[in-house]
């Protein structure tokens, strides 16, 4: 306590020395004081001399705000570069090699039933002008089938076709001729004797189709497509056919519409059989014009074909028909299901060719007449379970007049005549397909009919079910293998004798078929054709049988 004292006193005398040269200034102004000495005893406590701080929150008038004048000096200055371009090689995309060509292909087998298979195809290479060939075919066989007359046959077929490609135009034409012969056999040979060649029936037909179009589908341009052909058909008794036909398509994209107005006529007349009995119809001329113009709409969403059929045909008398012609197809599911609905008739031309095409059995005798489809009614779906798997399932309503049935003629029991009803079928199909690969195929095709006639009793050697299964499949490109599986059920065959008209049941039959080819190399190939893998008799048409288990083996070559 004593030095801290001593220090106050020693630190006050030097302030009072400091302070002496003011105190005389302000004893010479406000006079002297006097000498006084001051002690002060307490506890030191140092303090800071205040001092100016600037605010944590500065202050001023921001109210307003006058922004300096700025200026900007732009020197432009020209950027001197030395840069050259590189030349950039194309890139080469290597072809794939076209495949070769070979001019010719000859084809020939022979297997049981004393069958002979002979063909022979000859093409022009590849050209941007056109195309030319010849194909000639032969299939003939000689079965001797149980209790059955001669069942020879022989199929062959001759024609020359070819193209001409303009720029903007195609020209192709076709002439052709075919000679088919069979045997009427469906007799018991036991009980009935004839002259094999009184049973025989040849058919020749010479034909020649010309046509003309737009080379390709354009949008900015009228499309068009021309036909002519010319056909005559002759058999063993003196019947004979001749058959015009013209037909004349134009159409136009027209925005988001496609109007297409197609025309056609065909002219057909039949001269009777040597032995034909003569009748107000005999030596008739037919004829058939039609004129369907149509509207085609195909958008993301719908699919439709909207028009009208107007169709005039000379048959027993002369008749002016309207049909209505319409296809609509929605998605149900993009990609996956899709349903369609339609509607159409037509007139549906049978002459003698397209009847004896139907059952070459047919008598010569026989006289024409034209189915009229009044209305056919469809829908159904179509789509694919996978991208392998894809389906389709529908149902038909058709109003048929005249439809044809074959029955057994009375006077010529081994052949068969004609007769037209009217009736309303209704067809239940359906069909899968099944393709994993190039490699393999599968499908599977039923149809289910149902016939309600008008007149007649049953709807005759026309079946309520047909089934298809079909089968391919390519082993490396070396074994091609091909097998099919038909079936049938019963149909209703119509037979006369004394007491009238009489109806016999002709069971279902099932078929299987089995085709092996082996390519030795590109050129040079063997097959071999396995039919009636059941060994069964079965029959297509009353008293006509079928051949049993036939086989055939050939070889093919091109060069």
């Amino acid at each position: 306590m004593h030095t801290i004292k001593k220090s106050l006193r020693v630190s006050f005398g030097w302030l009072l020395l400091s302070l002496l040269p003011q105190a005389v200034v302000a004893q010479q102004e406000k006079g002297d004081l006097g000498d006084k000495e001051y002690i002060i005893v307490k506890d030191y406590r140092p303090v800071l001399a205040e001092s100016a701080k600037i605010s944590d929150t500065p202050e001023g008038d921001t109210s307003t705000f006058t922004a300096p004048p700025m200026q900007y000096n732009l020197r432009s200055k020209k950027a001197e570069t030395n840069y050259e371009t590189a030349v950039i090689k194309a890139v080469k995309v290597k072809d794939e090699p076209l495949p070769k060509l070979y001019r010719s292909l000859v084809r020939g087998g022979v297997g049981n039933y004393t069958s002979y298979l002979g063909e022979l195809y000859i093409n022009s290479l590849r050209s941007k002008t056109g195309s030319l060939g010849l194909a000639l075919r032969h299939l003939s066989a000689s079965p001797n089938l149980k209790d059955a007359g001669p069942a020879d046959f022989s199929d062959n077929s001759a024609m020359v076709y070819g193209k001409y490609f303009l720029e903007n135009a195609t020209f192709d034409g076709r002439i052709r001729y075919d000679r088919n012969v069979v045997h009427y056999y469906g007799y018991d040979k036991n009980d009935t004797v004839i002259e094999k060649k009184d049973s025989r029936q040849l058919f020749g037909k010479f034909g020649v189709d010309l046509g003309f179009g737009s080379s390709e589908i354009r949008k900015d341009r009228i499309n068009y497509q021309g036909r002519f052909g010319f056909s005559t058909l002759s058999d063993n008794f003196a019947a004979s056919e001749n058959e015009i036909r013209v037909g004349l398509e134009a159409g136009k994209q027209v925005n988001d519409l496609y109007v297409n107005l197609p025309v056609s006529m065909e002219f057909f007349k039949k001269k009777d059989a040597e032995y034909q009995v003569l009748s107000l119809l005999s030596n008739q001329s037919r004829n058939i014009v039609r004129l369907r113009p149509e509207v085609r709409i195909d958008r993301e969403k719908i699919r439709a074909r909207l028009g009208l059929g107007f169709e005039l045909e000379k048959n027993k008398k002369s008749e002016f028909h309207i049909f209505p012609r319409f296809d609509i197809t929605a998605p149900i599911a993009d990609q996956v299901l899709y349903a369609f609905v339609g509607a159409d008739g037509a007139v549906v031309k049978n002459n003698f060719h397209t009847l004896a095409e139907e059952n070459p059995f047919i008598t010569s005798a026989i006289i024409p007449l034209n189915t009229i489809e009044k209305l056919n009614i469809r829908a159904g779906m179509r789509g694919n379970f996978s991208s392998t798997i894809g389906f389709s399932a529908g149902v038909r309503y058709s109003t048929i007049e005249n439809l044809q049935l074959f029955y057994n003629d009375l006077d010529y029991f081994n052949k068969f005549n004609v007769l037209y009803d009217d009736a309303k079928v209704l067809n239940l199909n359906a069909e899968v397909i099944y393709k994993s690969s190039e490699k393999f195929a599968l499908s599977l095709h039923v149809d289910q009919y149902n016939y309600k006639m008008d007149t007649e009793a049953e709807a005759w050697f026309r079946p309520n079910t047909e089934v298809a299964l079909r089968a391919d499949y390519n082993f490396r490109d070396k074994i091609l293998l091909n097998a099919a599986i038909f079936a049938r059920g019963p149909i209703q065959a119509r037979t006369l004798d004394a007491n009238g008209a009489v109806a016999e049941k002709i069971n279902g039959w099932s078929d299987a078929n089995l085709g092996v080819e082996y390519k030795y190399s590109k050129i040079l190939s063997g097959f071999v054709r396995l039919n009636n893998l059941g060994f069964s008799r079965y029959y297509y048409w009353y008293r006509y049988q079928s051949m049993r288990f036939n086989v055939m083996a050939g070889v093919a070559y091109s060069f």
